[in-house]
């Protein structure tokens, strides 16, 4: 099953789901790159395989967080937005995760 998405707020929104938007606000490289991962990660069966893919990585801070590197210097940043059963005792069974709500679109040295 796909993961479905979820956004922040309306202007995460209209970026995540507008190509124009992201270009604008992002540029040439970021903007097309946005929606490229996005799409990856929705044809993904769960974080767990987007990961191992090689498209984004775990958060090490926050255990129900992931890290997607976009093109042109910036970090798209996710969590987990269903909670299934933990997997090892209080840990996310990630391969389980069938929800994401994008948090931010950062410059990748903040994230």
């Amino acid at each position: 099953m796909p993961i479905k998405l979820a956004f922040k707020n309306e202007n995460l929104r209209k970026v995540c789901e507008s190509p124009r938007s992201a270009k604008l606000k992002y540029g040439e490289v970021a903007g097309p790159a946005i929606h490229r991962r996005l799409a990856d990660l929705r044809a993904a069966d769960s974080p767990l395989k987007f990961v191992e893919w090689g498209f984004g990585k775990f958060d090490r801070t926050a255990h129900d967080r992931i890290a997607i590197p976009i093109d042109g210097g910036y970090c798209l940043v996710a969590e987990a937005n269903n909670r299934p059963p933990p997997g090892h005792p209080g840990a996310l069974d990630w391969g389980q995760v069938t929800r994401m709500k994008i948090l931010s679109i950062e410059h990748a040295n903040e994230s």
